[in-house]
């Protein structure tokens, strides 16, 4: 009997138990089915990755140079050059040195040569080793102007009075400074005015020692002299004579850009002497038309005009007209699309767009 009696309890011995046959069998076989199975999934995968010269290989290399080129060009500040295979482009300062930097791609346009990349002159480096196309395209839009052109005249007469009834000399002295204020009579579609001579009938008085500038002013709203001096020159007495009235020429050269609807006012400021001179002048029945010939007693402080008194003077200058205006064309590159292909299987060709958010200025 192989019961035994412990403590009054019965115990039964434990049963011991193995894999039977059958059950080794299956499960050797179901091993070797996922075995199998790992095999064949890994050796599915080996075969997915592309090698060197696998066209998805060459697909995954240009892919990843253009996404180099294009995250660059995307800040491109200025175009230093570009055509159909290369481009050439600073962006902003990246090592503090206050320099933009420079950065150019390019392809040689020979089936089997690199594209290459170089940064601020340095080495050429290749990002793609055997290239068969490398295009870029570029979306420029154009901004016209119209720049106004003016038709500049020879030397002509721009305003004159002159009588010989009535004439009078008056003396430029330290309490009598002259003016004379004139409007050219211009054409209707004058852009501006410029002065290139003036003439007047000036004498020698007193000691002959004097001496006055002869000037050139914008004037007022009341067109008597502002004091804005545009150009001068020198008067000197001891050129002249007291015994007859000599014509007088002064040569401007600064004079010029005078808008249509303003006149000039010509000054004889006294510099020295008891006289500086003595002008001529008509000093009575000047027509309404003629300009009014001024006065000052306080050195330009304040002026009186004579409206029947006209300083006896010739202007001579240029008028410029309008002229056909030049249309500028100014040119921004928008947009720029890459297409690369590396290696020989078309199915490699990969392409990209960007858009140049600063919209650089290039050539046609």
């Amino acid at each position: 009997m192989s019961e035994t009696l412990q403590h009054g309890r019965v115990r039964r011995p434990r049963s011991r138990r193995g894999f039977t046959l059958i059950e080794l069998v299956v499960t050797i076989a179901i091993t070797s089915v996922i075995m199998l199975g790992i095999g064949s999934a890994m050796l599915i995968a080996g075969r997915a990755l592309p090698d060197a010269d696998n066209p998805a290989a060459a697909s995954v290399t240009a892919g990843q140079a253009i996404e180099q080129m294009v995250t660059e060009l995307q800040y491109a500040a200025t175009i230093i050059d570009s055509d159909a295979t290369l481009i050439e482009f600073t962006v902003a300062d990246r090592d503090a040195d206050n320099v933009d930097e420079t950065i150019r791609y390019e392809w040689s346009g020979t089936p089997g040569d690199p594209l290459t990349r170089q940064y601020n002159g340095g080495a050429l480096v290749n990002l793609v080793d055997d290239v068969r196309q490398f295009d870029l395209w570029r979306d420029v839009e154009t901004s016209t102007t119209e720049v106004p052109q003016g038709n500049e005249s020879s030397e002509t007469l721009l305003a004159s009075y002159y009588a010989t009834a009535d004439q009078a000399g008056r003396d430029v002295k330290a309490d009598r400074w002259r003016g004379q204020y004139f409007l050219p009579s211009l054409p209707a579609d004058t852009v501006s005015w410029k002065v290139t001579r003036v003439r007047f009938y000036a004498a020698a008085q007193g000691a002959v020692t004097g001496r006055c500038q002869v000037q050139l002013q914008l004037p007022t709203i009341g067109e008597f002299p502002s004091g804005t001096v545009l150009e001068d020159k020198t008067l000197q007495e001891s050129t002249l004579s007291p015994l007859y009235w000599s014509l007088q020429e002064f040569t401007f050269s600064n004079v010029s850009g005078l808008s249509p609807e303003h006149g000039l006012c010509l000054v004889l400021e006294w510099v020295s002497g008891t006289e500086a001179c003595q002008v001529l002048i008509r000093d009575e029945d000047a027509p309404p038309a003629a300009p009014g010939f001024m006065r000052s007693t306080n050195q330009g402080i304040a002026w009186t005009r004579y409206s029947d008194q006209s300083l006896l003077f010739w202007v001579y200058g240029t008028v410029t007209t309008e002229g056909e205006p030049l249309i500028e064309s100014t040119y921004y590159l928008d947009r720029v699309t890459v297409t690369l292909q590396a290696g020989t299987d078309a199915q490699s060709t990969v392409q990209a767009g960007v858009r140049l958010l600063n919209r650089p200025e290039v050539t046609q």
